[in-house]
């Protein structure tokens, strides 16, 4: 079960439990119509509560006569738990951030908005060295989870659709004091980055009006099912999954505000060069 993001988890059991109510019907009736599954194993999956089997997922699925997209997008997630994946050797990473790094691998877009970071994937050694220090002890946990946060960067490069990231940066997250060289270097990288033909990044300046980023950072990670999109909020505690299709779709029209509010393109791009050459 490890291997399969916990959120997929929840939102596989929540769908199992919403087609349910949506048909009127009992838990009987469906432990009577569905082979193989009884009252405290139907309980177990609309809870997440017990590893889900594809098999058993998609027999109810199918009884509850669920759309053949979704179905298949759902059935396929689980099998997902059968290849562990290069993450699976970090023992030490917060569950939720390998929910994203996995979640990442299978997504067709990453919409993010930062505050005071360039984010993750964009990140240069140094510079990740740097942030990660920031809030662990021991060196030899720094040195994993950099090298962790630049495997990650696979997805931006990898032969079959690449992962396209549409990044939108604050300007104040430019200018940190990173250690001699290390905001040039990725400065640098984010001018090299924004050649990539999946990669746009605007830059929000520190005079832009009121807007919804100022409600904080957050990335929307975009499938192919649209069902199944999700949104990471982050924090200094932690983060949390938006799951709901309803509250992501909020979050989906503020980026649309946020990038509208951003500088353009051309713009970020001539604004990353400046403050760039200005530390040279």
């Amino acid at each position: 079960m490890a291997s399969v993001p916990a959120v997929r988890y929840r939102r596989i059991a929540g769908e199992l439990r919403k087609l349910r109510e949506a048909k009127g019907m009992s838990a009987e009736e469906v432990v009577a119509g569905v082979g193989g599954i009884n009252l405290v194993k139907l309980s177990r999956y609309e809870n997440a509560r017990v590893q889900l089997k594809p098999e058993v997922v998609r027999a109810l699925l199918d009884f509850y006569g669920c759309d053949e997209e979704l179905k298949e997008v759902l059935v396929e997630i689980l099998k997902e738990k059968r290849r562990p994946g290069w993450v699976a050797g970090y023992d030490q990473l917060n569950p939720l951030y390998t929910d994203l790094i996995r979640l990442e691998e299978t997504a067709i877009a990453n919409k993010s908005y930062e505050v005071s970071f360039i984010p993750g994937l964009f990140q240069t050694r140094a510079y990740a060295h740097a942030i990660i220090s920031m809030g662990v002890l021991k060196t030899s946990s720094v040195e994993e989870r950099v090298e962790v946060r630049l495997a990650r960067q696979a997805v931006l490069t990898r032969s079959e659709n690449p992962l396209k990231v549409w990044a939108v940066i604050h300007e104040s997250a430019l200018s940190m004091g990173a250690g001699d060289g290390v905001m040039v270097d990725q400065l640098d990288k984010l001018v090299h980055l924004s050649r990539y033909p999946n990669i746009k990044i605007q830059i929000m300046p520190t005079v832009a009006p009121p807007n919804p980023g100022m409600s904080g950072p957050f990335a929307l990670l975009e499938f192919r099912q649209r069902d199944l999109d999700l949104v990471l909020l982050s924090g200094m505690l932690g983060g949390n999954w938006v799951e709901e299709p309803d509250h992501v779709d909020i979050y989906r029209a503020a980026f649309d505000e946020i990038i509208a509010t951003a500088l353009d393109l051309d713009q970020s791009l001539s604004l990353i060069q400046e403050k760039r050459d200005q530390l040279k």
